[in-house]
């Protein structure tokens, strides 16, 4: 089976651990940190997306899911970065 994307996400490193955040939109990220008062580099947080192949799931970049999603037949257009807003 090829990838399919399943969900927007975010990889962080919060309160000393690196992690992946799944998200509905990438905004939403940044307003569960800001509520829930973690510590987190602001400078380093990766926008992308979890795909997954049948089997597992993996973190993939915008520019990685954009040729996923297209490929996958979830969206028409060939875009070069993908952003949550294309999947709804």
């Amino acid at each position: 089976m090829k990838d399919v994307i399943i969900s927007a996400a975010c990889r962080a490193t919060v309160n000393g651990e690196l992690n992946i955040f799944p998200v509905h939109r990438h905004c939403d990220f940044f307003e569960w940190m800001k509520l829930l008062n973690c510590d987190y580099d602001r400078g380093h947080v990766e926008q992308g997306f979890i795909a997954w192949n049948g089997k597992q799931e993996h973190f993939v970049s915008r520019v990685e899911a954009a040729k996923i999603a297209y490929e996958a037949g979830q969206i028409d257009d060939e875009v070069t970065s993908l952003y949550s807003e294309d999947l709804y």
